[in-house]
């Protein structure tokens, strides 16, 4: 494969936000099947005889770019065909792109021959109806928004209008060697139901800022849809009753996550801004949220406008439209899904409540999955080791699918740092590191061999594990302890979002009793990767034993009956999450584990005034299994019917998936994600604690 195609690029693209675009035209059979392969950097959109066919580069890195395999054979018809690729090279980092040279290689095959492929011969041009440079970011995670010009027409996906077409250049530095998507292809599914709940009028009030600030600021007057416009011929119009231009927001009446797509009609050439959130507690959507910015902006042409952005997908439930002008009439304006191919798994418990949940959880975690694992649709779409592991352990039961899983293992493997830790993202070349959550990787290993049997892949991951593991080790000092990373190197101390937790800055020796319980537990799982493998994991056994005797002895407090957070400050502090990690990784099994389990089982409250800081809704797995492992029988029950109450108050709110904290929208100043993966942890303990385990298990 790709024996004569070669890296290409266009001479006057910018270095960043740069999009381009190419075309080749090929004479093709109609009734034989035709591939087109193709990789690029950073994303790629591509189009056949001038209709969309498919886009969607996988995450990959620089020096391991992955191609894809399209069947474009239903675009296709005898004779002269046309193939448009559209390119977007970011340049910029973001938690889910490490930034690589710009370029594109494809090739078209059918019946076994190459009927063309990327060279210098291929026309391209810097894209005209994409504006380029403007590197305006959604959000830091996220990445970068978007400016589309419909007055710009796209004749020359068929081969007209190539009069400003050039010769692509041979892009170099770039790999020879490429690698076929271990995943399969997300769907993009036709649009999604939506309806318009809101519309009126708006001023804007701040004239500078960007899209999202203007549309939070502006004045709007809200206008019953019959009182400024009709509905007829399968369409609704909307007349502008005051201020500078119409607002129209639209209920996808569930979270989704997809391609906004739009057909509107307007009497003038104007100016479009559109946002994006999961709820509407503003009066609008939440388009400006501290730097965040959830907005991309269209210049709409006189006329009819219809348009599907292949690149930038968005998590949200509400689309909000402010269109510059004093008429306009909507045919559609929404979303097309965007959606990994998976089965659920059907899970009939005879309980309404929690078939309810469980099928919640289902959408929160579909959501969550594209190219990788994402913590949230919304507002990172990134991939973390601790996030993806509570996916991970639920995909299990809820799909029965292995593949996706798999590559998220290996994309993470393929991450490993000079400095022994995993980034806090993949793939990225963002500098920070969570210490704690390179720890969980290899639970995530070991808990991938317990439901696959797959050696092979355990065998791929095990350098990385063992590099992860070592580090740690070595890390231990004099104490017997792991002492906190330093935070002025780019690490970052986290367990949870809660006090003490979240990061302690550069403070000296200090050592957190969560990160040497992370530590033991890793051991564990460490040990059994290796002796699934059959490697001798004697030194990792004896430091296992020494560093729970330490642990035990540094951050047990007596008195109280609980660990304490840290060892050299704040020792009358208390957590759930360090205390059942402590039972967890076996520290607590010679301790008296009384008041641990009161608050474990209740949150942070054991009925006698203690103040102990509560779990986060992330972190609940470890209080249950803690409590699990205590007494299996006592706790299973009281366990699930924590998580009925827990997650009927989301559903009672109108949750159509599952939230990053049990406060919603409103935590994180407002930022918290109604859409989260680590979330939907019901799955796992409905299939594996319920009356019908057996049954479920094997459906």
């Amino acid at each position: 494969m790709f024996e004569h195609a070669k890296w290409i690029w266009c001479q006057n693209a910018d270095v960043t936000d740069s999009y381009t675009e190419f075309y080749v035209n090929c004479e093709l059979d109609e009734d034989i099947p035709v591939q087109i392969r193709i990789s690029a950097d950073s994303n790629y959109a591509v189009y056949v005889n001038g209709a969309f066919a498919d886009s969607g580069q996988y995450a990959d890195f620089p020096h391991y770019k992955v191609f894809d395999e399209i069947d474009i054979s239903h675009y296709i018809h005898a004779g002269k065909n046309h193939i448009a690729i559209v390119v977007w090279h970011y340049g910029i980092p973001s938690f889910g792109y490490y930034i690589g040279k710009p370029g594109v290689i494809f090739e078209v095959e059918q019946a076994g021959e190459i009927i063309c492929s990327s060279d210098e011969n291929i026309l391209c041009r810097k894209s005209r109806r994409y504006t380029s440079g403007r590197n305006v970011r959604i959000t830091e995670q996220l990445g970068l928004t978007f400016h589309v010009d419909m007055k710009e027409n796209n004749n020359w996906m068929m081969g007209l209008d190539l009069d400003d077409f050039d010769h692509s250049f041979l892009q170099t530095g770039m790999p020879q060697e490429l690698y076929p998507r271990e995943i399969r292809k997300l769907i993009v599914k036709p649009r999604a139901a939506s309806e318009i709940v809101s519309q009126g009028g708006f001023t804007y009030l701040p004239e500078e800022g960007h899209a999202g600030f203007r549309m939070m600021h502006a004045a709007i007057s809200f206008y019953r849809w019959f009182d400024i416009g009709e509905k007829k011929e399968g369409k609704t119009i909307l007349n502008r009753p005051c201020g500078e231009g119409i607002y129209f927001i639209v209920d996808l009446k569930e979270e989704t996550a997809g391609y906004v797509d739009f057909d509107i009609e307007v009497d003038e050439d104007c100016e479009l801004e559109i946002g994006w959130g999961e709820h509407l507690e503003d009066g609008r959507c939440s388009t400006q949220i501290a730097e965040r910015n959830f907005s991309a902006t269209v210049s709409l042409k006189r006329g009819r406008n219809s348009y599907m952005n292949p690149f930038r997908r968005m998590g949200c439930r509400y689309l909000q439209f402010f269109v510059h002008t004093s008429k306009v009439a909507i045919y559609y304006a929404g979303l097309r899904p965007s959606v990994y191919p998976v089965t659920i798994q059907p899970y009939e418990s005879g309980n309404l409540l929690r078939d309810e949940i469980y099928k919640v959880c289902c959408n929160t975690l579909l959501h969550c999955m594209h190219e990788h694992y994402e913590d949230c649709p919304w507002r990172e779409q990134a991939f973390y080791s601790l996030d993806s592991r509570n996916q991970m352990l639920c995909g299990y039961y809820a799909f029965g699918e292995t593949e996706f899983p798999k590559a998220g293992l290996k994309l993470i493997a393929r991450s490993i740092r000079e400095d022994g830790l995993l980034p806090m993202c993949y793939p990225t070349n963002e500098k920070l590191a969570i210490p704690s959550f390179a720890l969980s990787y290899l639970l995530q290993v070991a808990e991938y061999y317990r439901h696959t049997k797959d050696k092979e892949t355990i065998e791929f991951c095990f350098d990385t594990a063992k590099t992860v593991i070592d580090t740690f080790v070595e890390h231990i000092d004099a104490t017997g302890l792991v002492p906190i990373f330093d935070e002025t190197k780019k690490y970052w101390n986290f367990y949870e979002w809660q006090p003490y937790l979240n990061g302690r800055g550069n403070e000296g020796k200090v050592y957190d009793m969560c990160l040497n319980a992370w530590l033991s537990l890793a051991l564990d799982y460490f040990i059994e990767i290796c002796e699934v493998l059959e490697i001798d994991a004697k030194d990792y056994r004896f430091t296992k034993t020494s560093l729970n005797e330490t642990i035990a002895r540094e951050f047990y407090d007596e008195a109280a009956g609980l660990f304490v957070i840290c060892r050299g400050q704040e020792r009358d502090q208390y957590s759930v999450l360090a205390n059942a990690l402590g039972c967890l990784c076996g520290a607590a099994d010679h301790l008296n584990r009384d008041t641990m389990m009161k608050i474990i089982l209740q949150n942070g409250w054991d009925g006698e005034g203690m103040d102990v800081i509560p779990a986060t809704l992330s972190m609940h797995t470890f209080r249950y299994e803690a409590l699990l492992k205590e007494n299996r029988d006592v706790y299973k029950d009281k366990i699930l019917d924590e998580i009925d109450h827990v997650y009927f108050r989301m559903l009672r709110m109108g949750a159509t998936s599952f939230w990053e904290t049990e406060l919603g929208s409103r935590d994180f100043s407002y930022a918290g994600s109604l859409c989260h993966g680590w979330s939907a942890m019901p799955i796992y303990y409905y299939k594996t604690l319920g009356e019908r385990q057996d049954y479920e298990c094997e459906q």
